[in-house]
């Protein structure tokens, strides 16, 4: 039981070591960190495309055309976004950033729509409305900017994490330390009272017999 606890405390060190590097990573690198990213998923894809062109290569006879077309568009997707893997990035955040602004435009229709109504309120709508309109915006306009602040937001929330399980690792080991070195010296004090004990029954023995 002491190995798989001790096992276990090396694990969650490890991991939160990684999740301290990768955070850091993150910061100070973090359009070169998405773009490898981005390579990985589109050589992901692209082998994935290419296990499917084989396969139906191997059992061409057998083999159904819609096999073939599938793993033809996989193919060449995951080698385009190996390629350009900021097209990728720039097509996520831009589509993100439209889904915002729409978003935005519906609210800041519900927030005239609740002043006409007669509720108090209606500025905090209107705000919150805008508020989306433009993160939206920045999402299209800045695209690579807010890719940027993500990987910072994700890169910190890593070593935030990193930070507190080698924290808790450590209050747990010592916790640990405190009960061991209590049960240690728990028979060492048993032992010390029943010799105690015994020189005191001994003595009164003697005493009894008068020597």
């Amino acid at each position: 039981m002491k190995e798989l606890f001790d096992r276990i405390k090396m694990d969650v060190v490890i991991a939160a070591l990684a999740c301290i590097v990768l955070g850091v990573v993150l910061i100070f690198w973090p359009a070169e960190t998405m773009t490898v990213a981005c390579k990985a998923m589109g050589g992901a894809i692209a082998f994935l495309g290419a296990l499917r062109l084989f396969g139906y290569l191997k059992e061409r006879e057998n083999g159904h055309m819609l096999n073939l077309l599938l793993g033809l568009m996989l193919l060449v997707v995951g080698v385009w976004i190996f390629l350009q893997p900021q097209s990728i990035q720039q097509l996520l955040m831009i589509g993100i950033g439209v889904v915002l602004f729409v978003h935005g435009v519906e609210d800041l229709k519900y927030a005239l729509y609740a002043k006409r109504g007669g509720y108090d309120s209606w500025a905090m709508l209107l705000l919150l409305a805008v508020l989306c309109m433009g993160f939206g915006a920045v999402c299209v306009v800045n695209c690579f900017g807010v890719i940027s602040i993500a990987m910072w937001l994700v890169g910190a929330a890593l070593i935030y994490d990193g930070v507190t399980d080698l924290w808790i690792i450590s209050r747990v080991m010592k916790v640990e330390n405190e009960v061991r070195r209590r049960t240690e010296g728990e028979p060492a004090k048993e032992a010390d009272e029943k010799t105690l004990l015994a020189e005191e029954s001994g003595a009164r023995e003697d005493e009894a017999h008068g020597v």
